[in-house]
């Protein structure tokens, strides 16, 4: 094979690796879009709905959709509504996985729904209880788990004393910062129950570190009384 024709070749293999990359870069980010999108809508339906909950008002997707002029129709894909009941992203319906309620913490700029569990698919939408500890607002050591490079990432930047809100069904409850540490994975002491009503949030550490981080950044907070 002559000199010229390896040339011609290489540029071909060169044009098709080029094309490949292109499309694989493409549908990657079309993969990161598309659950960047769902977690987003499960979250502002989940909270719009939980607010309506609370203020004993109706749930139903065409009322957020109402109230939701930036929704189209077709962003609305995932929700469907069978035998009058809301069916959300990800899940058959609502039931499937608990809303415990919501988290915030303002100092931060933090915000989100609390789900039952900490499944991946769960951690994927939301922050999770953690199975075996008290629910929030009760007495006990309630701890809640997150992802460091979603919803806890602002976790960062937490300062003692710093509040954080809870609101449940049964009521808003306001925390207070005590410590923060950083712990290995098996040092679950951390989550042992409390005499006192507690929150413990849970995530891996450190916040920029690739791939799976091989810590956990813990924060504890106590109910302030009032």
């Amino acid at each position: 094979m002559s000199l010229q024709i390896r040339l011609r070749f290489t540029k071909a293999q060169l044009r098709r690796a080029e094309r490949l990359s292109f499309g694989f870069g493409f549908m990657c980010m079309g993969l990161c879009a598309f659950m960047l999108a769902q977690t987003w809508l499960f979250q502002s339906y989940q909270d719009w709905a939980f607010d309506q909950q609370l203020r004993g008002e109706d749930i139903s997707v065409t009322e957020f959709l109402a109230q939701s002029a930036s929704f189209s129709g077709r962003d609305m894909a995932s929700l469907a509504v069978r035998n009058g009941a809301a069916y959300t992203v990800g899940f058959q319906s609502p039931e499937d996985r608990g809303i415990v309620g919501r988290i915030e913490i303002p100092r931060i700029g933090l915000k989100a729904m609390i789900l039952e569990g900490v499944s991946q698919r769960t951690l994927a939408l939301a922050v999770g209880h953690i199975p075996g500890t008290p629910l929030p607002g009760n007495t006990g050591n309630a701890g809640i788990a997150g992802h460091r490079d979603t919803f806890f990432r602002g976790l960062q930047g937490i300062h003692e004393d710093d509040t954080i809100v809870v609101t449940t069904h049964d009521g808003t409850y306001r925390y207070r910062v005590s410590s923060r540490v950083v712990v290995g994975p098996r040092e679950t002491q951390v989550l042992e129950d409390s005499p006192l009503p507690s929150l413990t949030l849970v995530t891996c550490y450190p916040f920029r570190y690739l791939g799976p981080a091989p810590e956990r950044f813990i924060v504890h907070a106590l109910r302030e009384t009032l």
